[in-house]
């Protein structure tokens, strides 16, 4: 039986469709080129290739978006050889609007 996470089921009943490169930040280290999709206000599915993170695991998020510089706290909640599922430490409502109305 599949795992179910209350997070991750609103967060893909809610997510938008977007393709955005992105650099975890993880103990110090960073993992440029990350693709990033299926966002939502309450956090992201980012795609990595060599970079197997476990559930509960603290990094940051760094994008570079409508003129801005992004730094975005965040946790995995979920995560296989495809990639992990954030959720921001703190909702990110402002990114969620901006590629929703692009």
């Amino acid at each position: 039986m599949p795992k179910t996470n209350m997070f991750a089921e609103r967060h893909r009943s809610a997510s938008h469709q977007v393709e955005l490169e992105v650099v975890l930040r993880y103990r110090q280290r960073r993992f440029p080129v990350a693709r990033a999709r299926d966002l939502s206000p309450e956090g992201i599915f980012v795609r990595t290739t060599n970079l197997t993170l476990p559930v509960g695991t603290l990094v940051d998020l760094e994008l570079d978006r409508w003129g801005r510089r992004w730094l975005i706290p965040a946790v995995v909640i979920d995560g296989d050889r495809r990639g992990v599922e954030l959720m921001f430490r703190t909702p990110q409502p402002e990114l969620y609007r901006s590629e929703t109305a692009a």
